[in-house]
């Protein structure tokens, strides 16, 4: 009898620590990327609802971000060949000081936590998928380095985090984010396109409540890229510290005297000269960070 009574005592001690496990919330998995086929089935294209509000920038529809269940926006900002069937020109403003120039996709969005990103590098122009990678990583300590506004110090703010390489296909979301910050090469329906970047965040309202949530990048399959410069191939490393750019909240600068800086809003076969940034691009950056 008393063998039976302890057998139904721990029966019953065990069922009520069962019961509490199950009852202790754990912590959503974090996302991973889509397992996707091997390439997109179609171009990307902006949606029929895109609001062009400058020169080559749009304005998606609101949507909810996924983590947080807040409304936010988005930016598509397209990267153009310079002079290469250019639309009429929508001066843009920018902040001028001199050689100094300067502009944000809306003042105080910023990044307020480190987020890590990652690059499907396939490409049809030979670029290795070790150079796709380390060029953004430089890229983007390029822009940290200069966020206290003195390049060359090593004393900046870390605002986009560790990237890595993966194999499933990506999509640049343009309807609704997906918590997932994404660089990889693909078609793009307008084929005089050099590269798409679109940023989530919440740019209205209160300055101190603004902020970037999701950046994600397509470069065209439909230009030539290259490590080196090559006259005719686009420079993945003077386009890629560019669309960087919007990825810390900088947006695109139209006017003339501006068109040295590395956030020039069209580039040209070839061209290498905006490898570095310029005066304005670290004072921006410096202001916003």
């Amino acid at each position: 009898m008393k063998r039976y009574f302890l057998i139904a005592v721990f029966s019953a001690l065990a069922f009520v620590l069962a019961g509490k496990a199950q009852a202790i919330p754990t912590a959503p998995d974090a996302p991973s990327a889509p397992s996707w086929p091997s390439v997109p089935n179609k171009p990307f294209a902006l949606p029929h609802d895109a609001v062009q509000i400058s020169e080559d920038t749009f304005k998606l529809k609101p949507s909810k971000d996924p983590a947080t269940g807040a409304t936010v926006e988005a930016f598509a900002i397209v990267h153009k060949e310079k002079f290469k069937n250019a639309p009429a020109r929508v001066q843009r403003p920018a902040k001028i000081a001199g050689s100094t120039c300067y502009g944000y996709l809306a003042n105080g969005a910023k990044w307020k936590i480190v987020e890590s990103w990652i690059v499907n590098a396939a490409n049809s122009s030979s670029l290795s998928g070790s150079f796709v990678l380390n060029t953004l990583n430089s890229d983007i300590s390029k822009w940290e380095d200069a966020t206290d506004g003195v390049v060359g110090n090593g004393v900046g703010v870390n605002v986009i985090g560790n990237g890595s390489t993966t194999s499933a296909v990506l999509i640049a979301d343009t309807i609704t984010p997906d918590n997932l910050n994404e660089v990889y090469f693909g078609s793009i329906e307008d084929p005089d396109t050099i590269a798409v970047t679109v940023v989530w965040g919440i740019f209205s309202g209160p300055t101190f409540q603004r902020k970037l949530v999701e950046w994600d990048q397509i470069y065209n399959t439909a230009y030539g890229w290259s490590e080196t410069g090559e006259v005719d191939k686009m420079d993945f490393d003077s386009i890629g510290i560019h669309e960087l750019g919007h990825s810390f909240g900088m947006d695109d600068l139209y006017t003339s005297s501006c068109s040295e800086q590395t956030m020039y809003g069209y580039a040209s076969l070839g061209e290498t000269k905006k490898r570095t940034l310029e005066v304005g691009d670290i004072n921006g950056i410096n202001k916003l960070y």
